[in-house]
């Protein structure tokens, strides 16, 4: 078989030898060399080298906060096993013209870029076709690289097209792929579990603690977090302390409790990144207790307001993220622990000063939120 017939046999057999093996060959990996390409020893009539490219969105791991997210990523990419070039034709005007076709698919990869990042349809058929027409008419002006004046009026004109096109990842890959880190962009979730009471200053001298249970529904915006809930817990007071203030009580029978608390919370979110929500918060809600009356029946209730100020702490246990280039969803399951004081006076069971209550809990959740990736600001570089 003469060298003809072997290169004929070749270049039929490079889209089989793709199928079996691909190895993209990204953009962002710097200029073209000839060792990007497959040599085989004759052209196809005026087209001495030809470069297979394509574009794709892949996902890509960025580290964040300590972390890795996944992104989702627009790429430019060629296959060595489907690009060629004759073995007499690799010289740096016909590199230099399968350059201009790799950085007309960063054009449009660029282009793309910008689609997925601002949440808009990606349609790859569409893309693609766009992308071989304006490939097909750069390889047919320039007469497949022959004409070099052409080829470097391509250049600079796609050039130019690239530093118009302003999307995330610039043209500084190596700089644009770090990220910086998170910030909140809103969240909403649900968390309950258990509580305790502590009585203190002139009020422990009436009530011993109170354990129970709390709910938790909390939304917002940016580092903002409202919060509504409420805590239902037993426990019971000190009959001989209450009877020496007053004697029209007559809990000295029944010394059981229920208190109840319903309350609206604003927090700010001093820390947020991709595990750790950390909020400090201030709000007001109603206290009272619920007491045994001598008839059997009930006496007392929520009727008492009072300020609440404390430290909301947040970890997710188990995150799902679905993530874009620019934001990324969070949400699974969360361990929260709450403390804080209120300023409390039950003046239902006894006329006292008002005292003040410490309040801990802990309890699991669900918590959504869409976090803001940050990325260092780069300079935009032309190749």
């Amino acid at each position: 078989m003469n060298k003809s017939a072997l290169s004929a046999a070749l270049l039929l057999l490079l889209p089989l030898m793709a199928l079996g093996q691909k190895t993209p060959r990204y953009w962002e990996k710097g200029p073209l060399t000839w060792n990007d390409f497959t040599v085989v020893d004759k052209s196809i009539g005026a087209e001495h080298s030809y470069l297979e490219f394509g574009l794709d969105v892949v996902p890509r791991k960025h580290d964040v906060d300590g972390g890795s997210v996944m992104v989702s990523t627009a790429v430019a990419f060629a296959n060595k096993e489907m690009s060629w070039v004759d073995g007499a034709f690799r010289t740096p005007a016909q590199l230099r013209y399968n350059q201009v076709v790799f950085n007309i698919a960063e054009l449009h990869r660029r282009r793309l870029q910008v689609v997925v990042d601002t949440g808009g349809t990606v349609n790859m058929d569409y893309r693609m076709r766009l992308l071989t027409h304006e490939v097909d008419s750069f390889c047919r002006a320039s007469n497949f690289g022959n004409d070099t004046a052409e080829v470097l009026w391509w250049e600079q004109a796609i050039r130019r097209q690239m530093d118009s096109v302003t999307p995330l990842m610039v043209e500084k890959h190596a700089l644009a792929n770090k990220v910086e880190g998170m910030r909140p962009d809103g969240c909403f979730g649900m968390s309950m579990g258990f509580g305790t009471k502590f009585f203190m200053g002139d009020i422990h001298r009436y009530f011993a603690p109170s354990g129970g249970y709390y709910f938790d529904m909390f939304g917002g915006g940016g580092r903002n977090v409202f919060t509504f809930g409420f805590y239902v817990g037993g426990g019971r007071c000190k009959p001989d302390s209450i009877l020496t203030v007053n004697p029209d009580n007559l809990l000295y029978w029944n010394d059981k409790i229920m208190t109840l608390d319903l309350h609206v919370d604003y927090g700010y979110s001093v820390v947020s990144n991709r595990r750790l929500t950390l909020t400090p918060f201030v709000g007001y809600g109603l206290q009272g207790v619920y007491y045994s009356t001598p008839d059997e029946g009930a006496s007392g209730g929520p009727s008492e307001g009072c300020w609440r100020v404390g430290v909301d702490a947040q970890y997710d246990l188990t995150q799902a993220q679905s993530a874009g280039r620019v934001s990324t969803e969070l949400y699974g399951m969360s361990l929260q622990t709450k403390v804080y004081v209120s300023f409390d006076r039950f003046r239902s069971i006894v006329d006292t000063p008002r005292g003040i209550t410490l309040n801990a809990q802990v309890g699991i959740g669900f918590r959504y939120r869409e976090m803001r990736i940050l990325r260092p600001a780069v300079k935009r570089q032309s190749r």
